[in-house]
């Protein structure tokens, strides 16, 4: 392979943070406090969400409420579009918290803490590729991107899956690192603790293959299509199974197999394979052969969602170009594109597109911008590259004054502290967009970060929670109840029956039509019944 050699950093340079980064520790703890102020406030204020999360938590309350943990079921029906990992997950956080009755945010918790494990496995993976600078300013932007700040608030798979994707991928660039053929000196950017053709230990190789069995538990085979398409983009451009080899396959397929088969073949026996034809027969197949559930797109819907799903790593992603572009033959760089593109274009090509199929692919972007701004290997800040700038500012004003604009119009009130967190990301957002148009690019990238703490907290915390008037399966419950007039109230509905309401009412909740409805209303007890008006 052949290099281009190395370039002072330009632009203002990041050297805050590089020398935060000479530090491991200091490195780390300034993670988890970013990590926390991005990914905390709003957890416990946030309603459940329809359909998914509250699908989710459903059927994981139901396991404590009948002690079956091998089933999956959502009231009397089968819930077999995903495996069971991570109702096991959320059961298991909710536990010590009352089980049945545990709130909702100790189910969020496996999300949460999966968010936080992400942005130190980002980390990870870029100091083994690029070196600790690169991989701590890739984990900083990483963690203050929209997308995995909607995930790490929701009690769903995406963050869990996200987190044992960048594991088996940690491991996979360790093997990479230590294949391949350059001798490893300075300005490399590969400065891992091993040396070009030392072996993978026993341990990690075993881990990759262990990841993608708790992956394929989670959410089947999506981990292994990102971590596989990155394993034969990088066997291809290198001509060699070299790295497959040191991964030990003999000894982790079967070790893959004993994670995955015991509940795979205890729930086929149980449901005389069921599971199988509705979470690969409908679910999976489905998505790929046409839109599902209306969540259909063309190609191309990932790449015009980037702008803001990944923001605010966005401009700083675009000034990477010429990293991308030119230094594609280093290794850390090759890594990352084998990493993103094969299974970026294959997301791409599938009707069913929703915006967190794409966020295990996100690391690879934020690193190889972390990669250029340390460097300097950007786009000069002049020209049209200063209107990338304009992307700081325009999500929380977008965001912002949308949110603004609705409770005034919705609920007719603006609670506290939401127009000033609002107003704070809007300012923090300028702020940034000018530093990043006078080249200051760590005071653009801090003020990003600040950005999207403030957006996040003002719409987790405060906007979102205050639109009464969106979240019907509270006040639904609510008014059944004081309808009674007495304990202990039975309640159906019909037209209206979202997962939440299920959540809200229990377990025992009547679905069915108006005539069902009014029907089960002549039986005995205390019953009411909540018909929609159509």
């Amino acid at each position: 392979m052949s290099h281009l050699p190395e370039r002072p950093p330009q632009g203002g340079g990041l050297v805050m943070l590089k020398r935060a980064a000479r530090f491991p520790p200091i490195a780390i703890l300034i993670l988890v406090i970013v990590a926390g102020a991005l990914f905390v406030p709003g957890v416990a204020d946030l309603p459940a969400t329809d359909r998914d999360e509250a699908l989710f938590v459903q059927a994981t309350r139901q396991m404590h409420e009948t002690g079956n943990y091998l089933d999956i079921r959502f009231q009397d029906e089968a819930r077999y579009k995903k495996p069971i990992g991570i109702y096991w997950l959320q059961a298991a956080a909710t536990a010590p918290f009352g089980g049945a009755d545990a709130p909702l945010w100790a189910y969020r918790l496996p999300s949460q803490v999966a968010a936080f494990g992400s942005v130190l496995l980002v980390y990870a993976i870029g100091w083994t590729l690029f070196g600790s600078a690169s991989g701590f300013v890739g984990a900083l932007l990483f963690a203050a991107t929209i997308l995995i700040g909607v995930e790490a608030r929701l009690a769903k798979t995406d963050s869990v899956l996200l987190f044992l994707t960048l594991a088996a991928q940690w491991v996979l660039a360790s093997a990479w690192v230590r294949t391949a053929p350059v001798p490893r000196a300075a300005g490399t950017g590969r400065t891992g603790a091993s040396p070009p053709g030392a072996r993978l230990p026993t341990a990690m190789a075993l881990g990759f293959w262990v990841a993608l069995g708790l992956g394929i538990l989670v959410k089947g085979p999506v981990v292994v299509l990102v971590v596989g398409l990155t394993l034969l983009g990088l066997t291809v451009a290198r001509r060699s199974a070299a790295l497959l080899g040191s991964l030990r396959p003999l000894a982790g397929l079967p070790l893959m197999l004993l994670v995955v088969l015991p509940w795979f073949a205890a729930i086929a026996y149980q449901t005389d394979g069921a599971f199988f034809s509705e979470a690969i027969g409908h679910d999976f197949l489905g998505k790929i052969a046409g839109g599902q559930e209306s969540h259909g797109a063309p190609p191309g819907s990932y790449l015009l969602a980037l702008l803001g799903t990944a923001w605010p790593a966005t401009p700083f992603v675009l000034l990477a170009w010429p990293l991308m572009t030119r230094d594609w033959r280093r290794p850390g760089t090759l890594f990352c594109l084998a990493w993103l593109v094969p299974a970026w274009l294959v997301f791409e090509a599938i009707p069913t597109k929703l915006p967190h199929y794409v966020l295990p692919l996100y690391p690879a972007l934020a690193l190889m911008a972390g990669r250029a701004l340390v460097t300097g290997r950007t786009i000069g800040i002049r020209g049209w590259a200063r209107g990338l700038g304009f992307l700081l500012p325009l999500v929380p004003l977008v965001l912002g004054l949308a949110a603004l604009g609705l409770l005034l119009f919705v609920e007719r009130r603006l609670p506290a502290w939401t127009d000033l967190f609002l107003i704070a990301a809007i300012a923090a957002g300028l702020l940034g967009a000018r530093a990043f148009w006078n080249g200051r690019v760590q005071a653009a990238v801090v003020s990003g970060i600040l950005a999207s703490a403030a957006l996040q907290a003002g719409i987790y915390m405060f906007a979102l929670p205050a639109f009464e008037t969106v979240w019907l399966s509270p006040r639904i419950v609510g008014e059944a109840e004081r309808a009674a007039g007495c304990p202990d109230v039975a309640i159906a509905a019909a037209g209206y029956t979202e997962p939440s309401l299920v959540l809200s009412a229990g377990t025992d909740l009547r679905r069915g039509s108006g005539e069902a409805a009014a029907d089960w209303l002549a039986g005995e007890g205390c019953r009411v019944a909540a018909v929609e008006g159509r």
